[in-house]
């Protein structure tokens, strides 16, 4: 909110300064936010020092009624910003709950989890799962007319090893355990028995071409079985989650489309057949690798599913764009992916977007699921479930054994989420148990924690009336009304860069100003009646920022910890 008010100051004195270049200083002592000229100064090939003076001198302060005063020191521009003359309007806006309307309705669809349906999913499948969930609930919040949608790569060579292994020795048996669960062994045992005999990737290779290519009906058969059975697991683990997908798309369905696209391109010689007979896409001209869109013996690859399912999605959703919440492993494939769509003529190829994050390891290293060495996801929520279990009934012995349950629960997908969330995409993060069964710190339950102690402020309180503003505001309480003027401006910069990581660490930093606020200010105990109640306003507006960052992340808050 400010940055963007102080941006659009300097550029009225003639200074085209962008928001990010805006800073908050390390001290208090040099105000609410600063502006270093050091890089504005040597494009203009003056001294910073003198610079940060002319400016200081070109800004009228009485023009603006939210600035106290701005001052200029060693090179930089600080800007004291009169909170109590922004108060009303900024906690009204949090008490309200107001989305905004940056989408204008637009229709968005994010493609997100992903996961083979050959196997479980594990703690790796979380991050594009929890980036994917919380991305959409922001783009709706802001707008956007949002279609969440998972697509089941089921037409692979990985799916055809499954089947292989089920054919060979599980042939007419049914899980006996959560379904994922038991075909992530079958899987895992074909890759054992693989390295002890190489034929079985030709027979891999020979199941896939009877399903794809010769449509063999009972291949079919078991094939579309073993993938309801592993999909049927998932919604499982979804359902626990409380992850939602407007649409399931599953690959078989667009790989003829796909491949009438890749003739389209040999016809249109964007793409070439190689003396092995597979078709190759030309994009070195175009600063990109080639790349095969089908192989020799016409079975396709996902990049042939992905160019018919892509056009199917602007086709039959009328979609303004589409994104695609994938590991940074295929950011060359999806700048593949959508420059031959843009070769081939389709407008919509400027409204595709890749969402890419790094990957989850183990400390030992890098997971591998054909090698059974991953950890599941399922395991960890119940891990998780079981260790905020023992923090909740210790906390609270008087809670009913159901309420304690559904507490735990909470607690528990609330610090796996968030410990996921809070990291920058760009950065891997090391799966280590200790680390994210933490519940204090930047955690998850940090922030719940401090949710629930506003609602128990609130609840003491009773009625009052609400005051939007005070004549002198304590320093916390500036920082607690500073803090909440962020979240709006938060969710903008999120929409903008595709990174829901900004709202997980602006909710910490909300908690941590709240709860200074509360250790060194008097609420309930305040005699002052005016004081009482501005401080309770800023508690409601703290919680209701809580409650509405915690659900756009996906995030569930507990009534009790």
């Amino acid at each position: 909110m400010m940055k963007a008010e102080i941006s659009k100051i300097l550029k009225e004195i003639g200074y085209d300064v962008n928001e990010k270049e805006i800073e908050e200083p390390p001290k208090k002592e040099f105000g609410d936010y600063s502006f270093p000229c050091f890089n504005l100064a040597k494009k203009l090939n003056v001294n910073p020092i003198e610079l940060a003076k002319e400016i200081t001198k070109k800004i009228p302060v009485t023009k603006y009624p939210f600035l106290l005063k701005v001052e200029a020191v060693n090179g930089y521009v600080n800007f004291f910003i009169y909170w109590e003359k922004l108060s009303e309007e900024i906690l009204k806006k949090a008490l309200e709950e107001r989305k905004i309307d940056i989408g204008k309705k637009e229709r968005v669809m994010v493609e997100f989890s992903q996961p083979n349906p050959v196997h479980s999913m594990h703690i790796g499948h979380a991050r594009g799962t929890f980036i994917g969930d919380a991305l959409s609930n922001i783009l709706e919040f802001a707008g956007y007319d949002v279609i969440r949608a998972n697509l089941m790569n089921d037409t692979g060579l990985q799916v055809a090893k499954l089947v292989t292994a089920y054919l060979l020795w599980y042939k007419d048996k049914r899980p006996d355990k959560k379904p994922d669960y038991w075909l992530w062994e079958i899987y895992v045992k074909f890759h054992e028995e693989a390295k002890k005999d190489p034929s079985l990737e030709e027979k891999a290779r020979e199941i896939l071409r009877k399903y794809e290519i010769e449509k063999d009906k009972e291949i079919i058969k078991v094939w579309n079985r073993l993938v309801k059975w592993c999909v049927k697991g998932f919604k499982q683990t979804y359902k626990k989650l409380k992850i939602k997908f407007d649409v399931w798309f599953y690959e078989h369905n667009f790989r003829e489309r796909g491949k009438e696209l890749v003739y389209l391109a040999l016809a249109k010689n964007l793409a070439f057949k190689s003396e092995e007979g597979t078709v190759i896409a030309k994009l070195e001209d175009y600063g990109l690798p080639n790349t095969v869109i089908l192989r020799s013996d016409g079975t396709g690859l996902y990049f042939t599913s992905d160019l018919g399912l892509t056009l199917h999605k602007f086709e039959k959703f009328k979609l303004n764009k589409s994104i695609w919440v994938v590991s940074s492993q295929q950011s060359t494939y999806f700048k593949q992916l959508f420059k031959l769509l843009e070769l081939l003529g389709f407008e919509f190829a400027k409204n595709c977007y890749h969402c890419s994050f790094e990957h989850v390891n183990l400390p030992e290293g890098k997971m591998s699921s054909r090698e059974g060495r991953a950890i599941l996801l399922d395991e960890v929520v119940n891990m998780l479930e079981k260790r905020a279990k023992e923090e909740v009934e210790k906390r609270n012995p008087r809670k009913s054994k159901r309420k304690v349950a559904i507490v735990s629960r909470k607690i528990a997908i609330g610090a796996l989420k968030y410990s996921i969330l809070r990291i920058q995409p760009e950065d891997q993060i090391i799966f280590e148990w200790e680390k994210i069964l933490r519940m204090e710190g930047n955690t998850g339950p940090y922030i719940q924690y401090a949710h629930t102690r506003c609602l128990g402020i609130l609840k003491k309180a009773k009625k009052f009336n609400e005051r939007y503003y005070i004549g002198k505001m304590l320093e916390e309480e500036r920082e607690l009304i500073k803090k909440i003027s962020e979240f709006y401006p938060t969710i903008e910069k999120i929409v903008k860069e595709l990174k829901p990581y900004y709202l997980a660490n602006y909710l910490y930093e909300l908690a941590t100003v709240f709860n200074n606020f509360y250790e060194k200010v008097n609420v309930l105990k305040e005699e002052n009646l005016e004081a009482k109640e501005f401080r309770l306003t800023l508690v409601k507006a703290t919680q209701k920022i809580f409650n509405v960052g915690l659900k756009l992340l996906g995030i569930e808050t507990p009534e009790f910890m």
